[in-house]
């Protein structure tokens, strides 16, 4: 029988607890002397371990307390920062934001400070997380240093590790406590000549969802695959996208879901002729994609950087959009209710085995994950990137070779038009810096008339 997952708390053990940030807050507000004043807390502990040439390298950690101040005249805005908690210095960064602020330009899109919120608390700190000590990340880094060496591979790894809280209080009446944890652990292999290279990764807010067995033996059994690659040429492919793959694409569909540029005519979301398309079916049915604070093992921060409260919203529903993100000022001013945007990604998927897509594919190419993707048209939803760690080529309803990495050139619209199979969702490492990113938990994908538009010769 499967082990219960621990339950997370809204109680740290790195970071302020709700009480103190409270105090904090309410210290620092008593120092201003602006029209209206904001104070964000951020505290907590950041720690890593840092793997190289099969031998740990680096490791370390700080816990710290950051404490910014914004100051308001009119629409005139300005903020300051310290880590310092004694009163000289929290009344000197007061002081410093009220300088500045009388300095700055006016901002006319500045639409004041929001007053006491409802606010759920969603219990998102994982003691096996935040405990993790240095010793744990050693241990995991050297089960994957070992699984190198024993095939003759050459490991490089990152673990980063994030515990603590954020506050945000308004000289309004506002006030916001969060407390949580993260943790991301990627690990790449290659060959002694650099010549064959593997992934693998897991990102998670609970320790125990990271499986560094299966994370060193699968970047090693890649890279072992990866060797002898031969040239295939570019074109419009039939892809299977591993869910590290997909979730990369993802994670960049987030910002795009934003009523303004959609207005403005400035987005893949825009109507022709005015507005927005909201209502309309854009993508395959079995696309639904939602956000969710309280997500398990997604979770995150129940409200905005100004204190807005942030719920569960659908974004896409049997591929017909249903929501886009307004900010105060763009809801104001096109008479709609604000909508924060997505502060993680959660997207349906099926029943599909990476294994079933693979087997129903006559002609296609596997990509394990994708590097340095950017944005080349918004209007198109178009991307731009690299294959990288493990591209292969499918005939037959089976993985035949490794083959060249590829340049892709891709609307994300389109590509969430042709899918063919989806796999069962997972929270995925999708960050390109391998640090704690976004919660992003996607399905494996199969997607027919991918574009890989040029080979790269890049391991």
């Amino acid at each position: 029988m499967q082990q219960a997952r621990p339950a997370p708390t809204t109680q740290p053990r790195h970071g302020l607890s709700r009480p103190r940030a409270r105090e904090l807050c309410d210290r620092v507000l008593s120092f201003s002397r602006a029209e209206a004043a904001r104070v964000t807390i951020r505290s907590g502990l950041s720690g890593f371990t840092r793997v190289a040439e099969n031998r740990i390298t680096t490791a370390g950690g700080a816990e710290d307390v950051t404490i910014q101040v914004m100051s308001v005249f009119g629409r005139r805005v300005a903020s300051a920062t310290t880590n310092a908690i004694d009163d000289a210095a929290l009344a000197e960064v007061v002081r410093r934001s009220e300088v500045l602020a009388r300095l700055a330009p006016e901002d006319p899109e500045y639409m004041g400070e929001l007053g006491p919120q409802a606010i759920r608390d969603v219990g998102a700190y994982y003691a096996s997380t935040g405990d993790l000590s240095a010793e744990d990340r050693g241990r995991a880094a050297a089960q994957a240093i070992e699984a190198a060496r024993r095939a003759g591979l050459v490991a490089a790894g990152f673990i980063d590790v994030q515990a603590g809280s954020r506050a945000v209080a308004t000289s309004a009446g506002a006030f916001a406590y969060h407390a949580s944890t993260g943790v991301a652990s990627t690990l790449t292999v290659r060959t002694p000549a650099g010549d064959s290279s593997g992934w693998a990764g897991d990102e998670a807010s609970d320790w125990g969802g990271i499986e560094n067995e299966r994370v060193a033996t699968e970047a090693a059994r890649k890279c072992r695959l990866w060797r002898g690659r031969r040239p295939l040429e570019p074109g419009r492919y039939t892809v299977i996208l591993e869910p590290t793959a997909a979730g990369m694409l993802m994670l960049r569909l987030m910002g795009d879901l934003n009523a303004r540029p959609a207005d403005e005519g400035r987005s893949y979301f825009s109507r022709p002729g005015g507005g927005n398309r909201i209502g309309e079916k854009l993508f395959d049915e079995r696309v639904t994609i939602v956000s969710d604070p309280a997500e398990p093992d997604a979770e995150t921060a129940s409200f905005t950087g100004e204190g807005l409260p942030i719920a569960r919203t659908p974004w896409v529903v049997n591929g017909i959009l249903n929501r886009l993100a307004y900010s105060r000022f763009w809801a104001e001013r096109q008479g709609q209710p604000p909508l924060p945007p997505p502060p993680n990604l959660i997207m349906s998927g099926g029943g599909a085995s990476l294994e079933a897509m693979i087997q129903s594919t006559e002609r296609g190419v596997l990509i394990t994950r994708f590097w340095y993707i950017r944005g080349l048209n918004p209007r198109t939803l178009a991307y731009t990137g690299l294959t990288r760690d493990g591209t292969f080529l499918i005939e037959g309803g089976q993985v035949v070779r490794p083959v060249n990495n590829f340049r892709f050139n891709q609307s994300l619209g389109e590509m969430l038009k042709n899918l063919e199979m989806l796999g069962q969702p997972t929270r995925v490492a999708a960050s390109e810096n391998s640090s704690v990113g976004l919660p992003i938990v996607v399905p494996a994908l199969k997607v027919r008339d991918f574009h890989l538009s040029s080979v790269s010769d890049a391991i």
